[in-house]
C-alpha cells in the first residue's frame, strides 16, 4: 500500500502497447504529437502522452510515460518544442505580476506579423523594462497559440 511517506519503487514509467504500436503504424499518419503535464499530490511529476492521427483525424493513443523529459531531449534533440502561451502568462512573474501586464502580453502573443510583434514587444518594454526582459528572457520562438 502506498502512503505519503513510502519510499519511491520506480524513477521512471514507459507503457507502448504491441497493438497499438502496430495499428500506428499500419493505418495513422506518420506523425506523433508529444504533450505533458505535471503531476501534483503524492505522484509528483511530469506525465508524457504519446498520441497519432488516424484516417478519420481522430487523436489514436500510442504511449504514455512519466519522468522521461531528460531522455526526450537528449532522444531527440531536434524536434520542435512548444510552450502554449497561457502556461507561459501564468508561469510569468506569479498570477498578480501576469494580471497587471496580461493585455500586453496578449497584445504581444496575437500579433500576425514580425513587425507588429517587435512593436508590441516594444510597447512591454516601455511599460516595465524588468518585467518584460524576465518574460523574452524564455525562448519565445516556441511559444504557440494554440
Amino acid at each position: 500500500r502506498f502512503t505519503l511517506e513510502s519510499l519511491p519503487h520506480f524513477k521512471r514509467l514507459y507503457v507502448c502497447f504491441g497493438a497499438l504500436k502496430r495499428r500506428w503504424k499500419e493505418g495513422c499518419r506518420p506523425i506523433l504529437d508529444l504533450d505533458g503535464c505535471f503531476l501534483k499530490g503524492p505522484f509528483k511529476g511530469l506525465l508524457l502522452a504519446v498520441v497519432g492521427k488516424d484516417g478519420n483525424n481522430q487523436m489514436y493513443p500510442v504511449a504514455w510515460a512519466k519522468d522521461l523529459e531528460i531522455a526526450i531531449n537528449d532522444i531527440l534533440p531536434r524536434v520542435e518544442h512548444r510552450n502554449y502561451a497561457r502556461h507561459v502568462l501564468s508561469n510569468w512573474f506569479g498570477r498578480k505580476k501576469a494580471n497587471t501586464f496580461e493585455f500586453a502580453f496578449w497584445k504581444v502573443m496575437k500579433s500576425t506579423t514580425e513587425r507588429e510583434w517587435k512593436q508590441n514587444k516594444e510597447d512591454l518594454y516601455k511599460l516595465d523594462e524588468g518585467v518584460a526582459k524576465d518574460l523574452f528572457s524564455k525562448i519565445s520562438k516556441a511559444w504557440t497559440k494554440a
